[in-house]
C-alpha cells in the first residue's frame, strides 16, 4: 500500500501549508488503503485494486473545490468599513432627494388649498431612519 501513501503524499506536496493538511492526508491513506484492501477481498490483485482505487478517487483539486469556492464567497461578501461609508453617503443623498420631492409637492399643492399643511414632514422622520440604521452599522464596524 505503498503506493497510496506515494499518490495521495504526492496530490499534497504543492501545497504550500503542509503541516495544515497532514491530517487530511493521513485520512485519505487510511480510506484508500480501506478501498483497497475491500477490492482485493473481492478477488483483485494488491496492483489493479491500487490502480482502481487511485483511478476512481481523482486528484486534490476535485476533494478541495467545493471548499475553496465557499470559502471564496465567504471572503466577497464581508463587508469593509469603506463599504458602509459608501451606503451612508448614499443613503443620506437619497433621503434629501426624496425629503426635498415631498417638500416641493406639499408646496405646490398647498397654493391650490385654503390650508396650510406641512404633511411632509411625518413622512420625511421615517425615511431618515434609513441612514441612521446605516450609521449604526458603520459605527459598529468601526468599533471591531
Amino acid at each position: 500500500m505503498r503506493a497510496i501513501k506515494d499518490f495521495v503524499e504526492g496530490m499534497f506536496k504543492s501545497k504550500k501549508t503542509r503541516q495544515e493538511v497532514q491530517e487530511t492526508i493521513d485520512v485519505l491513506i487510511q480510506m484508500l488503503t480501506e478501498k483497497a484492501e475491500d477490492l482485493q477481498e473481492q478477488g483483485m490483485t494488491e496492483s489493479e485494486a491500487i490502480d482502481k482505487t487511485i483511478a476512481e478517487f481523482g486528484d486534490a483539486d476535485d476533494f478541495y473545490h467545493p471548499h475553496m469556492e465557499r470559502e471564496k464567497k465567504r471572503h466577497i461578501r464581508k463587508k469593509t468599513v469603506k463599504h458602509y461609508k459608501n451606503d451612508l453617503l448614499f443613503a443620506s443623498l437619497s433621503t434629501l432627494l426624496i425629503i426635498a420631492m415631498m417638500a416641493f409637492i406639499n408646496i405646490a399643492l398647498n397654493h391650490y388649498f385654503e390650508v396650510w399643511l406641512l404633511w411632509f414632514i411625518i413622512p420625511s422622520l421615517g425615511i431618515l431612519f434609513w441612514p441612521l440604521s446605516l450609521l449604526y452599522k458603520l459605527l459598529n464596524r468601526k468599533g471591531e
